[in-house]
């Protein structure tokens, strides 16, 4: 049976469509709207930083965070830390991804982001536009580790105190660089674009079977 990163199997007719050939920064984004008293407010949060290698196949996305950091806002909260080297997944279905688009990222205004790249061996990434695909995604869909990790700090309302107030959240990835933007993200695409057969009902009732 076919396996990507450290021991993942693939299913019965996944393949592998792309792969990153070499580490890549990824930022774990969680998106708020929230009822103030003067309307609604939208802000980003940046809950992790990584460096991952990125595999798509036909059915699902997974991100093999190899090294991985908190963001400031995060440490300034007191959330909890985690393993800086962990070899810790995040994947989640093709048909959970709602919008893939190109964006440019303000590297430079986030101090800590910059010291992670430059760790890293990242030193060209840091600017401030430096271009990224965003990634929006159902977390109810998500699945691994970096996933528990993210709903272990919105539970502690760490983002927000009283989450009655928010109105709507949104889950995102960074995937940030050049090779993302030509390589991963036209891949990607063309799998949305595609009808998903992965639901055995689906099966069922294609082969005939009541």
């Amino acid at each position: 049976m076919p396996i990507v990163g450290i021991y993942r199997e693939l299913g019965e007719g996944e393949e592998v469509v792309y792969e990153s050939k070499e580490a890549v920064p990824i930022v774990v984004v969680k998106e708020l709207e929230v009822r103030r008293l003067m309307g609604v407010e939208r802000k980003e949060h940046p809950l992790i930083y990584a460096i991952a290698h990125v595999y798509l196949t036909n059915r699902r996305l997974m991100i093999l965070a190899l090294h991985q950091l908190e963001s400031h806002e995060l440490l300034e909260h007191r959330a909890p830390r985690m393993a800086t080297r962990s070899g810790a997944w995040l994947e989640m279905p093709i048909s959970s991804i709602s919008l893939v688009d190109l964006r440019s990222v303000d590297v430079k205004r986030d101090h800590r982001l910059v010291g992670f790249l430059e760790w890293g061996g990242f030193k060209e990434l840091v600017g401030d536009r430096v271009p990224a695909v965003e990634l929006i995604y159902d977390d109810r869909q998500a699945s691994g580790r970096v996933k528990d990790y993210v709903d272990v700090v919105s539970s502690m309302g760490v983002l927000v105190k009283d989450y009655r107030k928010v109105e709507r959240s949104s889950d995102k990835l960074l995937l940030i660089g050049e090779r993302m933007v030509e390589d991963f993200m036209p891949a990607l695409k063309g799998l949305m674009e595609r009808p998903i057969e992965i639901r055995e009902a689906e099966e069922r009732i294609v082969s005939g079977e009541e």
